[in-house]
């Protein structure tokens, strides 16, 4: 994007004062070719940059030309460059990496942001390793760009299957990052979480975004269609910690003896039963009895396998 990268050129130079054009070249990784073409674009759009000769030569804007830097407060700085800093390092895209510096040229040395940080925001999952960065990075490309992805994923259950699909967006939700997709092999709109991926592949064939809802809508209307059912769940005290992870304490009841009663309207899937039993003996379930019978009878296969050895 040239115009993008005009105004980054422009916001360099008021913060460096001068540099090269192999320097900059380097830096926006162009030709010098390229760098020669928009410092005449920038001249003819009237910016007052000028080219000084000789070993100490570079390109230079005037003094008289500067951006406002009190725009945005310093600690509205802050947290900009928190949250665009922590995107460009997980998905490294260009443009974030232009808007990042353009921020950071609006600072100066005795900005808070250089010594306090109030507000970090760090979007990278638990135990990231090079390999899931990497897909991370390829699947936001293939979002930027809207071309197909040919994708092996893994289901809740552990079925694996292989699928096309028309990615459209990359959503944080909560903790996770999920994929908002057309999945040809279902023929519908799915919400696919990242980590779940075996292997995503871009592949040349485009497709058109218009043509599919926003995700918010897609997500709303899914809500309303899927079946819950209520849960009634007795934690013991010592679970607070972990179930204030999930629930505000203002929806859930603490009772006299320290329990903590929580009413959850639940679509009945796996999932839930798992999220359950994760707090081992910590939880019992009061409600549905079905629901309560089944987790007995998880416990009791659990329990056999340990019992093997």
């Amino acid at each position: 994007m040239k115009t993008d990268r005009l105004l980054a050129i422009v916001l360099y130079l008021i913060n460096r004062k001068k540099a090269t054009a192999r320097e900059l070249a380097r830096h926006f990784e162009v030709s010098h070719r390229t760098i020669q073409r928009d410092m005449d674009s920038l001249a003819l759009a009237g910016i007052p940059i000028y080219a000084d000769r000789g070993s100490e030569g570079g390109y230079r804007i005037l003094d008289t030309c500067t951006v406002d830097r009190h725009y945005f407060a310093p600690q509205e700085l802050a947290s900009l460059l928190s949250l665009v800093g922590r995107l460009n390092a997980l998905l490294q895209p260009g443009h974030l990496r232009h808007t990042e510096e353009k921020l950071r040229n609006l600072t100066r040395p005795g900005d808070p942001l250089k010594t306090h940080r109030p507000l970090i925001m760090d979007f990278t999952p638990w135990g990231l390793d090079a390999a899931k960065k990497q897909l991370f990075q390829d699947v936001y490309e293939a979002v930027e760009a809207s071309r197909l992805i040919r994708l092996r994923y893994a289901a809740p259950d552990g079925m694996v299957t292989e699928r096309m699909i028309e990615p459209l967006s990359m959503i944080l939700k909560g903790s996770g990052w999920y994929l908002y997709a057309f999945c040809r092999l279902r023929k519908a709109l799915r919400f696919f979480k990242i980590t779940r991926f075996i292997e995503a592949e871009c592949i040349g064939e485009s497709f058109c975004p218009e043509a599919h809802p926003p995700w918010e809508e897609t997500l709303e209307r899914g809500e309303n269609a899927r079946a819950t059912t209520l849960f009634v769940l007795r934690f013991a005290p010592s679970a607070r910690g972990r179930i204030t992870d999930y629930y505000h304490p203002d929806s859930l009841h603490f009772m006299p003896d320290g329990s903590i009663m929580g009413f959850f309207p639940f679509p009945e899937d796996e999932w839930v039963y798992s999220w359950i039993m994760g707090f081992g003996p910590l939880v019992e379930v009061l409600e549905p009895r079905h629901a309560r019978a089944y987790i007995r009878e998880m416990a009791s296969r659990l329990s056999a396998t340990y019992e093997k050895h």
